[in-house]
């Protein structure tokens, strides 16, 4: 059975991709089948971070001009990469049947895959929310300041009113080290629970690291870098061996590998 994640943040610029990334290939290199779907169309760059020319993206599957197969890329540690259409209209006005046509078109990936990492769009859009709700576990992404609290406690507030999800688990990335992080995680889960039913878990921190800023500009994943592996990449295998033993959320509604579950035909 695929376990289906959505990386996601209450605003851009915490990191949130390159965790995604970074996690998806770190989990390959750990004998997993991993595919990345990059569903942020308005601001699509995983194609970018992998160093992946991807010539048909989703726009393509859903104009009918071809097929899924068609449009995955192959990336680093075999991680496949199904690229989003950066800034195009029709993907920046998905509807809500669109964005099941996408959820649906994954079924054929689902006897060659292990984890299926979502890369949704920052903030809580209506396509961010939707996929979202269609994963397994969903993961937040959130940096040590006022902002990012507040706008990752909007996300958490839209998901559980909308679409029902209580569970949640967390990433404090850029903090300055792992007590600085479970103090940030703290302060956020006091101010979501204060007003919310929900459950967060705390799976892990990344550091502030100049490498990792490095590897982003070069286009290469910093967990495939040796030198920036030596220091990070302890943070990284603790990530995602919490992710391995993150137990999948009860399904409901429209999911990923789950065919018949209220979607349009």
């Amino acid at each position: 059975m695929v376990q289906s994640l959505a990386f996601v943040s209450g605003k851009g610029g915490v990191g949130k991709t390159s965790l995604a990334i970074n996690s998806a290939i770190n989990l390959s290199l750990n004998g997993f089948s991993v595919a990345v779907l990059d569903a942020d169309f308005g601001m699509s760059n995983a194609n970018i971070l992998m160093d992946v020319k991807a010539d048909k993206t989703i726009s393509d599957v859903l104009s009918g001009e071809c097929i899924l197969e068609d449009v995955i890329c192959n990336s680093h540690a075999g991680v496949k990469l199904i690229p989003g259409g950066s800034g195009t209209l029709d993907t920046l006005n998905l509807d809500t049947e669109q964005r099941w046509k996408i959820i649906r078109s994954l079924d054929v990936l689902e006897d060659d895959l292990d984890f299926l990492i979502v890369d949704t769009p920052a903030g809580a859009s209506n396509s961010s929310i939707e996929f979202a709700s269609a994963v397994d576990h969903v993961v937040v992404t959130l940096v040590g300041e006022p902002t990012s609290f507040m706008d990752a406690y909007a996300f958490v507030k839209a998901l559980h009113l909308e679409k029902k999800v209580n569970n949640f688990s967390v990433i404090v990335n850029m903090a300055k080290n792992k007590d600085v992080a479970l103090r940030d995680f703290k302060s956020f889960e006091k101010i979501a629970l204060m007003f919310l039913p929900v459950k967060l878990n705390f799976i892990g921190w990344m550091p502030g690291s100049n490498d990792i800023v490095q590897s982003i500009i070069a286009r290469k994943p910093f967990i495939l870098d040796k030198n920036t592996k030596k220091a990070v990449g302890q943070c990284m295998d603790v990530i995602t061996k919490n992710i391995q033993e993150t137990l999948p959320k009860k399904r409901s509604g429209v999911q990923f590998f789950s065919s018949g579950n209220g979607v349009l035909k």
